[in-house]
């Protein structure tokens, strides 16, 4: 049988479109890591991870950013360690060189939501910021009609930014676009959802940074809260150091050997993991006092309604026992998030994706990695 000519193109179009096909590499520099996601569909059509690798820098990531030749190796040696195709990337900055606030706002009579932030960002900062690019993301509003607003802004430096485009170059990538952090995190928890939760489902993610945590509110596939707090890796591992009279490193590794875990093989590890919570109580109480702090906000957005999950990522996530302690005492399901429990991956890369799991930016980069890669969400709201 001879198809039609306009069916035939038709087909071959689609045939030569999916050997074309490329999705762009997340890129993120953490404190400690460059980490990389590649995405790809799978036969479903949904999501599925290609490549993902993260390497230590082996310096500090500020000489690094000086040392433009390691880290074009470094890259190279990602791209050459997984099946990356193409070099094109979605990054975003160093956490170290953008803002990020919560900013309300108001829009008067002929104005833009993007006139109306501006002209907030400038009363703020009483000046304008020529030097300063903005970008910005509306929060989600359970009532459209209100004319109080809300907005995630990031502020970066533009002399920075441009370092950073240039240095990303210099490695022999190709930026399609710089995200933000919390979007990109957004992206992600869109596809986390879980048996039996309310429609749209809501997930609050705690990223544990080393000098900071920020608590993120996803309510369905938008972005309703973004905050930090001062609850952070250094303030643990100090504590722990001046209560157990030891150094900051000694510290560092009993709380990522022994944690939390209330189920330790023998005595001597229970008694460890007991003075550890003993000597950090007070700052788990204080971080749990954060997270009721945020629910409240939740509830009055909502009608009273709660998330239905916490997620962890970042350094202390990896503690043994911290998602069942924290579930413990705020009474709501909480785990440690892992892309590679979300999306299917090659089986024969399942040790090695093991093995870069815990590492926070790799939780960053997927999201990244989700920019523009497909047209369908799995949930609308």
């Amino acid at each position: 049988m001879k198809l039609p000519l306009q069916l035939l193109n038709r087909i071959r179009g689609w045939v030569s479109a999916g050997r074309a096909e490329t999705f762009p590499i997340g890129l993120h520099m953490g404190t400690h890591h460059l980490s990389m996601v590649q995405m790809q569909r799978s036969a479903g059509r949904t999501p599925a991870i290609r490549a993902a690798v993260a390497l230590e820098y082996g310096c500090p990531l500020a000489d690094l950013q000086e040392r433009p030749q390691e880290l074009k190796t470094l890259v190279q040696r990602a791209l050459d360690g997984q099946p990356f195709k193409g070099k094109r990337v979605v990054a975003c900055m160093p956490g170290n060189q953008v803002k990020i606030q919560l900013v309300n706002y108001s829009v008067t009579k002929g104005e833009s939501d993007a006139e109306a932030i501006m002209r907030e960002m400038r009363e703020r900062m009483n000046a304008s910021p020529d030097g300063v690019l903005v970008d910005w993301l509306q929060v989600r509003q359970e009532n459209v009609r209100d004319q109080q607003k809300e907005a995630i802004v990031a502020m970066a430096d533009r002399k920075q930014v441009t370092a950073y485009l240039d240095l990303l170059s210099g490695a022999g990538l190709r930026i399609d676009v710089l995200d933000i952090g919390p979007i990109a995190l957004t992206r992600l928890m869109s596809w986390v959802i879980r048996d039996n939760v309310q429609f749209p489902p809501s997930q609050l993610l705690i990223n544990f940074g080393t000098s900071a945590s920020y608590l993120t509110v996803v309510w369905g596939r938008r972005l309703m809260l973004d905050r930090g707090i001062e609850f952070s890796q250094q303030r643990l591992v100090s504590r722990v150091s001046t209560l157990l009279e030891m150094a900051d490193n000694e510290a560092r590794q009993l709380l990522f050997k022994y944690g939390f875990a209330a189920d330790n093989a023998n005595d001597a590890e229970h008694d460890i993991t007991q003075a550890l919570r003993e000597v950090l109580h007070p700052e788990f109480t204080a971080l749990a006092a954060e997270i009721r702090k945020t629910l409240i906000y939740v509830g009055s957005k909502t009608r009273g309604r709660t998330v239905d999950a916490i997620y962890l990522i970042g350094s202390i996530a990896r503690c043994p026992g911290l998602a069942e302690m924290l579930g413990n005492l705020l009474s709501i399901p909480v785990e440690v998030l892992d892309p590679f429990k979300v999306f299917p991956h090659r089986q024969d890369q399942k040790d090695k994706f093991s093995k870069v799991a815990s590492v926070s930016g790799i939780v960053l980069a997927t999201g990244l990695a989700l920019r523009n890669t497909l047209d369908i969400w799995p949930i609308s709201t």
